[in-house]
């Protein structure tokens, strides 16, 4: 990694930090059984007390993904900075952990696909699995192939409560999808296009998560692999 490239991801990851040094924030990513929601922010550096039974993911502004289960009374990041070039290293960690958990006995895991995708910010739509939005920011669905011919997106929630369909533009392998519709986190969408059908469960990034670090362990976290490869491969 360059000088200069270390910058840009330290500038990235400090612009929540107005202080010197890193940021001892945490991010609630799942909590079970505790008063807590998804996108909470917490001082790392406190102690974090969870009862038997409550279980809790977090991650740092660093990249880090950090469970914790009840009964428990201490702080997620007691030393609360970490040496800035371990930022990736924790990442591709993260990354090959995810990887290894496809794997059970041979057995390949159904659902997400492995895509090298120009951004981490597009939604992929040729295969099932999950997929992760930042919250406020536009949906803009991409495709691997591009179209030379008209073919029509259908899209719908499993509970079939409302459908759409749109004409995918001619020679663009990008659909952006209209402002006033979101999709809801923890849903999941059935989409139809050329005939193939997939599904795809959507993942809301609060915008609390506000470095690049968090929200790629975010995405690992939520098995967004191909998205958080191509934001993992921005910052090196």
């Amino acid at each position: 990694m360059t000088d200069g490239t270390l910058m840009a991801l330290l500038a990235s990851i400090l612009s929540v930090c107005p202080v010197q040094g890193w940021c001892s924030d945490i991010f609630v990513v799942d909590a079970r059984g505790a008063d807590l929601t998804v996108g909470q922010i917490l001082d790392g550096t406190k102690p974090l007390q969870l009862a038997v039974g409550q279980r809790v993911t977090l991650v740092t502004s660093d990249g880090r993904t950090i469970k914790l289960k009840g009964p428990s009374d201490t702080p997620p990041v007691p030393e609360g900075e970490v040496n800035s070039g371990e930022v990736l290293d924790s990442l591709k960690g993260l990354m090959k952990t995810r990887e290894a958990d496809t794997f059970s006995a041979g057995i390949i895991r159904q659902g997400n696909a492995i895509v090298d995708q120009p951004s981490p910010w597009l939604v992929e739509i040729g295969h099932s699995g999950d997929r992760c939005l930042v919250d406020g920011e536009r949906t803009v669905l991409w495709r691997a192939d591009v179209p030379t011919g008209t073919n029509i997106l259908e899209i719908a929630p499993t509970d079939r409560s409302w459908s759409a369909s749109a004409p995918w533009p001619q020679w663009s392998d990008k659909l952006a999808l209209p402002s006033t519709m979101k999709l809801n986190n923890g849903q999941t969408y059935l989409l139809s296009l050329d005939a193939v059908q997939f599904s795809v469960t959507v993942h809301v990034i609060p915008q609390s998560v506000r470095s690049q670090a968090a929200k790629a362990a975010w995405m690992i976290e939520m098995g967004c692999e191909s998205q958080a490869r191509s934001l993992v491969g921005a910052l090196q």
